[in-house]
């Protein structure tokens, strides 16, 4: 197990270096959609990102992670829109996952046309998220992103405790 895990975390940097990639796509129902595969806030380490072509400003895609929970010690796949600027130092780096109806998977996946229709918090919960159905693939990394793992929506980041 702990050799499979380095491994993994070898192609992840492999793949964080990887300057020449050729996306393609998946559709979003080639995944298994399971909405309790992780707990809102829950700490996960990042074994693999699909980044994407661009920063996906415009939400034309979802970008795939796969992670492992910290809690249960299952691998999971997530879907999120965000880039995160994930870089190899962050290979040992504990992240929480924020499911979809956390504000910020709202923020980060909610088209930016709408930005304007935002006055307080609480509108983000009446703008409509745009609808997405393609998810980033690197086919040189298919040996690993395509399994059979539960699948998530949502986003990643940290949680931050002031101790005043």
């Amino acid at each position: 197990m702990a050799k499979t895990i380095t491994c993994i975390f070898g192609l992840f940097t492999l793949l964080l270096l990887s300057c020449e990639t050729n996306y393609e796509y998946w559709e979003v129902s080639k995944f298994k959609i399971d909405n309790t595969a992780l707990e809102d806030s829950e700490e996960i380490k990042l074994l693999y990102t699909s980044r994407g072509p661009d920063y996906n400003r415009e939400l034309k895609y979802y970008i795939h992670l796969i992670a492992i929970s910290q809690k249960t010690g299952d691998t999971v796949n997530i879907l999120t829109t965000a880039d995160n600027g994930i870089t190899r130092d962050d290979k040992d780096k504990i992240f929480n996952f924020f499911n979809q109806e956390n504000l910020a998977s709202k923020l980060i996946q909610m088209d930016l046309n709408n930005l304007k229709d935002i006055k307080h918090v609480d509108d983000v919960n009446k703008v409509e998220m745009k609808k997405i159905n393609k998810v980033a693939r690197d086919p040189k990394f298919d040996n690993i992103a395509d399994n059979n793992y539960p699948t998530i929506i949502g986003s990643i980041g940290t949680l931050t405790m002031n101790n005043e």
